[in-house]
């Protein structure tokens, strides 16, 4: 039984490049478990097993394989001091007698909102701009949210990748000590906003609202696979993403009063990246 008090034992650190093997295994596991252990996703739900090209063969190389992590951490750790777009990865390291550990990291790119994804919100505000007067002209009274979402400029709100654990630590609170000090470097390299994604079908979306965030729209979520030739390819899943306005981003971050704790362990986010 792992100890659920870990105190002093647990560090949150940046990731360096001497991580990268461990990162790309940790990664591994945690997404499979997830998304592919028929013990977790029958009682969870969410299994990926829907998207055959992606489901894992380690016999063939093919799917979603070690080797597909094992490449994508290999050029993402290229990029941890690259000013033009700089990865920011900080992981969840348990340290004891027997040594250190990683346990979880929170990972992406310090680097301006695409902008396809920055025109579904502008288009979701657009539809609830049109809803309103269409509601308010008939005295309808509605329960859906039509409140204008407050967007900053896209160059001011990041993108971020995945956050995940691993399983035999999870409801721990670890998750929410990484997607924490991810935000406050968002907020100290400038940027106003952050947005992140979960797979529509994953209960991640609880961890995320609880962590403060909100307006989830529909969205693809690329996810790279190997094909039976060993070349790699893009399968879109559906998703949600949601987004952290700028005061937002500050509670998440703790600069701003409130807290979202909560006691959870639910940890995906914008799966579709591995």
């Amino acid at each position: 039984m792992i100890n659920q008090n870990l105190c002093g034992q647990l560090v949150i650190r940046r990731a360096t490049r001497n991580d990268e093997k461990e990162l790309a295994e940790l990664a591994y596991v945690a997404y499979f478990d997830r998304f592919f252990n028929d013990a977790v996703t029958d009682k969870f739900g969410a299994s990926l097993k829907v998207y055959p090209e992606l489901i894992p063969d380690e016999e063939n190389d093919t799917g979603q394989s070690r080797s597909t992590f094992a490449d994508y951490w290999n050029k993402a750790m290229q990029n941890l001091n690259n000013p033009q777009k700089q990865f920011l990865c900080f992981v969840a390291e348990i340290q004891s007698s027997e040594g250190s550990k990683i346990v979880g990291f929170r990972k992406g790119y310090a680097a301006p909102l695409e902008p396809d994804e920055y025109a579904l919100y502008q288009k979701e505000n657009t539809r609830r701009s049109l809803l309103r007067k269409k509601y308010a002209y008939q005295r309808r009274n509605v329960s859906e949210d039509l409140s204008p979402i407050n967007l900053p400029a896209y160059e001011k709100i990041a993108g971020s990748s995945s956050l995940y654990i691993l399983p035999q630590y999870k409801r721990m609170r670890i998750g929410e000590k990484l997607i924490r000090r991810y935000a406050r470097e968002v907020l100290k390299l400038g940027f106003e906003g952050m947005v992140t994604s979960c797979y529509v079908k994953n209960d991640s979306k609880y961890f995320l609202q609880a962590m403060g965030g909100k307006n989830f729209i529909p969205c693809p979520i690329p996810c790279s696979y190997r094909k039976p030739d060993k070349s790699l390819d893009i399968c879109n899943i559906d998703g949600l993403m949601c987004l952290w306005d700028k005061e937002g981003l500050q509670k998440l971050a703790g600069t701003a009063g409130n807290d979202f704790s909560r006691r959870t362990g639910i940890i995906s986010s914008r799966t579709g990246r591995v």
